[in-house]
């Protein structure tokens, strides 16, 4: 059996574990031994891998449109500030302001309508080490997020290879799911820590690249956890021979026997498997825009119900965070 669906909010992918563990497999194993927040936990770490790697290294990039990117002249402001108005190639509309005393302010048109403004602090220094910046992000679509980031470049200032960087807040999503988060970055490797109000928690430990350590290092194994009250997930991404400059695979254990492998595109659409005790149980692909199609070995069915923590989550991809230049790790 077939099932095709529908991305809500781009974001279809949350469905593919929870169809499947919401039904019975069909065979004398009985039904799949985890509940279905362990299913679209499974779909949900996937997509936070997905955002986090594109807010904090721009693994992802949203211009993939055909419009000709356009970038006008500065304007000089009566209060002295400095305007910039700029669309990108997938129409994005963008005017980005700085103030005198060097804060700055970005404000988005996205093509579907939705808008997104970013304020940015002026930033602080203690006179020894550390450079510290505060950002507030307010969307149409309900999302708040403010945070602080503080680069400590340990007193060598023209050697970055030792500096730390840690970005720590917290967001209001427009389903009123909160969340609070870190990402620390230092000793060659960014650690990752979500943790949502519905009891969840998302971790990511990404190896980074020398001599710089400012990218990940594909040719070592990123780590990474989702779980909640009921499940555990455990995952990996590892780059292949075919594509050794980024994550290009992914394999899960989910508890109770059941496995993913999938392998990824460079926009991260894939497909894979799901495996009950090393036996193939169902084919997944899934597209860039999140229209997902889930292949079935039984003729059972069931109904597909998103996660609604990743699915607020990702509805905001937080893009301005490196369009304002933020301290990448």
């Amino acid at each position: 059996m077939q099932l095709t669906l529908r991305p809500f909010h781009a974001l279809a992918f949350v469905c593919i574990v929870a169809v499947l563990l919401g039904c019975s497999a069909g065979t004398a194993r009985g039904p799949m031994p985890a509940g279905s927040h362990a299913a679209s936990g499974q779909a949900a770490s996937m997509m936070f891998i997905q955002q986090w790697g594109q807010i904090l290294w721009g693994l992802i990039t949203s211009q993939t449109g055909t419009e000709t990117p356009t970038f006008g002249p500065p304007v000089f402001n009566p209060d002295g500030s400095v305007s910039v108005t700029f669309t990108t190639a997938d129409g994005t509309e963008v005017t980005m302001t700085t103030f005198m005393d060097g804060s700055g302010r970005l404000d988005i048109i996205y093509p579907d309508g939705s808008t997104q403004t970013v304020l940015q602090s002026a930033v602080q220094w203690d006179f020894v080490s550390k450079w510290t910046t505060n950002w507030q992000i307010t969307s149409s679509e309900g999302l708040s997020v403010t945070y602080t980031s503080v680069v400590d470049d340990q007193g060598t200032m023209f050697d970055i290879t030792d500096d730390t960087t840690e970005l720590e807040g917290s967001s209001v999503l427009p389903g009123n799911l909160t969340q609070q988060f870190t990402a620390f970055t230092g000793a060659g490797q960014t650690t990752v820590q979500a943790e949502q109000s519905d009891g969840s928690t998302f971790t990511l430990v990404v190896p980074l690249a020398s001599p710089m350590f400012m990218y990940p290092d594909f040719s070592q194994p990123t780590t990474g956890t989702y779980s909640g009250g009921d499940f555990n997930i455990q995952f990996t991404l590892t780059s292949t021979p075919a594509a050794p400059s980024r994550w290009a695979s992914m394999s899960s254990d989910l508890g109770g026997g059941l496995t993913g492998e999938f392998s990824l595109n460079p926009d991260f659409s894939g497909s894979g498997q799901l495996l009950q005790d090393g036996e193939l149980v169902a084919l997944v692909s899934w597209t860039s825009t999140g229209e997902t199609e889930i292949s079935f070995l039984t003729a059972e069915s069931g109904a597909a119900s998103p996660a609604g923590a990743a699915l607020d989550y990702l509805l905001n991809r937080w893009q301005t965070l490196t369009a304002l230049m933020a301290p990448a790790p």
